[in-house]
């Protein structure tokens, strides 16, 4: 192989640390016999208190972790191609080393002899894209699973340079917070952070970087619940605690609704909503925020002897669509059968109950029986087409405005219907029990309907189901019954 040695600085350094050059700075070239080079450079920090961190040692300093990868610009001719390098080093001063196919050179194809617009960024991703006379558009993972991949603080950050021998020195992309879940239960092994923000910045997805006073990721609008306004991270527990990093737009809105989750039974542990917006003013800020998850169990005994700890809740896609708002009553919902029954876990907004009174709190549940949209009938309640059946509890007796509260067990205003000559009529009235229990923002409701009142779905046969509160309805799921 033949070896050329070069002179490049990457310097992870914060915004507010001065323009420091690194001691005996190198990057080098490797040839392959295979049409590639290897391209490896060295990252140094020598910033005496540094803001920007990929991973956080005890005392708090930059620290790269093994395992950590950055993307860097290459082109060829007018193709501009962002490459991944990995490290194997920890501390402030790491390695980075990765395959480069043969004919690309370091740089972006509008750079020139004094401005080769050397741009590299972090966490790395296949996603990165650059569009010559722009700046890069930065990706941001909307799951991560860490357990699976590598543990990093993932806070966004990018270095430029305008001639490769000038130096790259990383810098903040975004306001950060870092989640700090403590008092985990010994049971559980990984926790899994869903963060939606309740306000219309997103929060993931491909967003350009724009440049001014400062460089930061030009997150845009994403209407609430959306995809882009959620962000879905999992990492193994240390200790009784688990760490997380979310960025958001430094001067914009974040309102999160944070749902931690033992990831291995998707059980929820702990759910908390903001009440107002987190606006820190500085790119260079990584604002701290506590939570206590102790293993607190089901706020909701069962009355039907279910270990709903056990029983998968329904896709996080279905609850990203279900967040707060007039639209985002439903929090969570999960099914599971026996010879006789199907039974129902839902979790709601309390404050939907309070505020709208029993009447229009109910809770709906669609069942197409035979999955086939063109047949059974339409339901109102936003549910739609195809439903053989229907059931239909009233779980609250408050009235509007008024505090909540259960009418748990049998009610004769709970109905189950099936689809009869074009019509929906009545199989029973009054034979769904429901239970109930409140535990914060939250009501926790679980309902027994009797297989036999919507038709009599034979063992091992998969229906469809979808449920609503009032009128908001869910996204549609299946089960196989027992």
């Amino acid at each position: 192989m033949k070896k050329i040695v070069y002179i490049l600085v990457a310097a992870a350094m914060a915004v507010v640390a001065c323009q420091k050059q690194a001691v005996e700075p190198m990057y080098s070239i490797e040839e392959t016999d295979h049409g590639t080079y290897i391209f490896t450079i060295k990252a140094v920090n020598d910033a005496a208190d540094p803001a920007v961190k990929s991973d956080y040692d005890g005392s708090g300093n930059f620290s790269w972790s093994a395992g950590d990868a950055i993307s860097v610009l290459f082109h060829n001719g007018d193709d501009n191609k962002f490459f991944t390098l990995t490290t194997t080093g920890t501390g402030k001063s790491a390695t980075f080393s990765g395959e480069i196919t043969s004919g690309y050179e370091i740089g972006a194809s509008d750079g020139n002899v004094s401005d080769k617009k050397v741009w590299a960024l972090f966490p790395a991703s296949a996603n990165h894209t650059y569009t010559a006379g722009s700046n890069p558009s930065f990706y941001v993972q909307p799951e991560v699973d860490f357990t699976a991949t590598h543990f990093s603080a993932n806070i966004p950050m990018y270095a430029l340079a305008a001639d490769p021998e000038s130096g790259l020195t990383f810098a903040n992309l975004a306001s950060t917070y870092k989640f700090i879940v403590k008092n985990l239960d010994s049971s559980v092994k990984k926790v899994k952070l869903l963060v939606s923000n309740q306000t219309t910045t997103a929060i993931s997805g491909l967003w350009p970087i724009s440049r001014g006073t400062d460089t930061y990721i030009n997150f845009d609008y994403a209407d609430p619940g959306s995809a882009n306004n959620c962000i879905t991270l999992t990492t193994n527990k240390n200790g009784n605690e688990a760490v997380f990093y979310v960025s958001c737009r430094y001067w914009g809105q974040f309102q999160p609704i944070i749902t931690i989750y033992d990831a291995e039974t998707n059980f929820i542990l702990k759910r908390v909503s903001a009440s107002a917006a987190k606006k820190p003013t500085s790119l260079t800020k990584v604002q701290p925020i506590t939570i206590s998850a102790p293993g607190e169990g089901s706020p909701l005994p069962s009355e039907f002897g279910i270990d709903w700890g056990s029983v998968d809740m329904y896709p996080a896609d279905d609850l990203k669509s279900s967040f707060p708002g007039d639209g985002g009553r439903i929090i969570e919902w999960k099914a599971t059968s026996d010879a006789t029954n199907i039974y129902f876990y839902y979790v709601v907004l309390a404050s939907v109950a309070q505020s709208r009174g029993q009447w229009e709190s109910y809770i709906n549940t669609g069942y197409d029986l035979d999955n086939d949209n063109a047949t059974g009938g339409n339901l109102s309640y936003g549910l739609g087409n195809g439903f053989e059946a229907y059931s239909i509890i009233y779980p609250f007796t408050n009235g509007a405005g008024s505090a909540v509260t259960f009418k748990s067990g049998v009610r004769s205003d709970n109905k189950t219907r099936v689809y009869e000559s074009d019509a929906f009529v009545d199989s029973s009235a009054g034979v769904v029990p429901t239970y109930g229990s409140l535990a914060g923002d939250y009501a926790y409701v679980e309902a027994s309907v009797p297989r036999e009142k919507i038709g009599s779905p034979a063992a091992s046969s998969t229906i469809r189901l979808r449920i609503s509160l009032g009128s908001t309805a869910s996204a549609a799921q299946t089960i196989t019954l027992q």
